[in-house]
């Protein structure tokens, strides 16, 4: 009569190894007696949404989820055992960050690299996508810019509209001479303060402006982009310090084969993105 229990050993130390050997501790196969497999609950790793960045997170709109729950997706479809949980929570930047910190969330999809972030974060693999920040002025103002000495010369008639305490604030802080407003919450706001010239121009990110006007086509016919781009940023994924190297890698590696496969080009370009 064979020895049962020695088989069921010799399976219970294959599923061990396997498990080792693909990084995947928890997830993945486990064996039992014979060659009957069961699979595992799969991998699971906590996020947030970021809050008023609806170019990047809006669940509410099915059609547009936005471009970081889009890729979240794709992640998930291309590696079934992965599940990216917590979306529904939504969070400021600022809590995202010290959650990052903590280790309270795992992951997060879609912050610029700063000397702070990978201070305090593992920012892995290459940009989701680019951003640049530019100037939207009035459809029917002939102004012409090429760099903010020309916005200075405009004196009092050169207000800048301004999301009230972005990065994009804070850099025209740092220009000197450009007479700012930033009292206004959202890019929606703003553009409405620019149509009706409680501004000259509005500095907003490319992809966050080309988003509201996508769905506000009613403003989008009083307004026009200026060419000159400024803050040229890559957005990364960033990891807390107490997530496992071997799902850091996991992630990595599987953006990198959306990358190959096209699959990144074809999210980029439904946000206006190359």
């Amino acid at each position: 009569m064979p020895d049962l229990f020695a088989g069921r050993k010799v399976w219970m130390l294959v599923g061990i190894l396997l498990r080792r050997a693909t990084g995947c501790v928890g997830a993945g196969l486990v064996f039992g007696l014979g060659s009957a497999m069961v699979f595992a609950d799969p991998v699971k790793l906590r996020t947030f949404s970021q809050e008023a960045f609806f170019a990047k997170y809006n669940l509410t709109n099915p059609q547009r989820p936005g471009i970081c729950i889009e890729i979240i997706r794709a992640l998930e479809k291309l590696d079934p055992e992965l599940k990216i949980v917590g979306l529904e929570t939504k969070a400021s930047t600022a809590r995202i960050e010290a959650a990052l910190a903590a280790g309270k969330i795992d992951v997060f999809f879609g912050l610029i690299k700063t000397k702070e972030r990978a201070a305090h974060f593992v920012v892995a693999g290459d940009p989701l996508f680019n951003t640049a920040q530019l100037l939207v002025a009035r459809k029917n103002d002939p102004i012409e810019v090429k760099d903010w000495d020309d916005v200075r010369k405009l004196g009092k008639d050169g207000v800048i509209l301004v999301n009230e305490g972005t990065g994009q604030a804070f850099y025209l802080k740092k220009q000197g001479g450009l007479l700012i407003d930033d009292q206004g919450l959202t890019g929606l706001v703003n553009l409405k303060k620019l149509i009706m010239g409680r501004g000259r121009l509005f500095y907003v990110s490319d992809m966050y402006v080309a988003e509201d006007l996508a769905l506000n086509k009613d403003l989008a016919s009083s307004v026009k982009m200026l060419s000159p781009r400024f803050q040229k940023e890559g957005i990364y994924t960033m990891f807390s310090r107490k997530t496992p190297p071997e799902l850091v890698n996991r992630i990595v590696e599987n953006l990198k084969k959306l990358e190959r496969s096209g699959e990144m080009k074809r999210i980029r370009a439904r946000y206006f993105l190359g």
